[in-house]
């Protein structure tokens, strides 16, 4: 566990901000952590919380979702960086979706922000 503050980012995809609940859970240790997910992709997402995750472990995400049943993906820490001057870490988590009915309910979350961001903008330029 330890700060990469020169972590470099290689995004393949786009993504999207938003403010949407999480529940972190490492599966060696059983531990759930409360988490606020900040942003999406197709790839993976960025979460904040108070807990510092350890590059590298899988941990299992449970992500809500108003309309329906929360969202649940394994997806691997790929690094934890301090957020100067507060108590937050700022984790980036890549999905590893082992089935194809992973990667649809994935894909249709991610589609389903993309399309509500993309609402917004219009009516924000209308």
């Amino acid at each position: 566990m330890g700060e990469t503050n020169d972590y470099q980012d290689s995004r393949k995809h786009a993504r999207f901000e938003l403010l949407e609940y999480a529940v972190i859970q490492d599966g060696a240790t059983g531990q759930s952590v409360r988490s606020v997910v900040t942003d999406v992709s197709l790839g993976g997402l960025q979460i904040r919380s108070r807990h510092q995750f350890d590059p590298g472990q899988q941990y299992t995400l449970n992500i809500g979702r108003i309309s329906s049943e929360p969202l649940v993906v394994t997806a691997e820490a790929r690094y934890c960086i301090h957020i100067e001057d507060t108590d937050l870490y700022a984790t980036g988590f890549r999905c590893q979706l082992s089935s194809t009915a992973e990667r649809i309910d994935w894909v249709e979350y991610v589609h389903g922000i993309f399309q509500t961001k993309g609402e917004s903008l219009v009516q924000e330029g209308a």
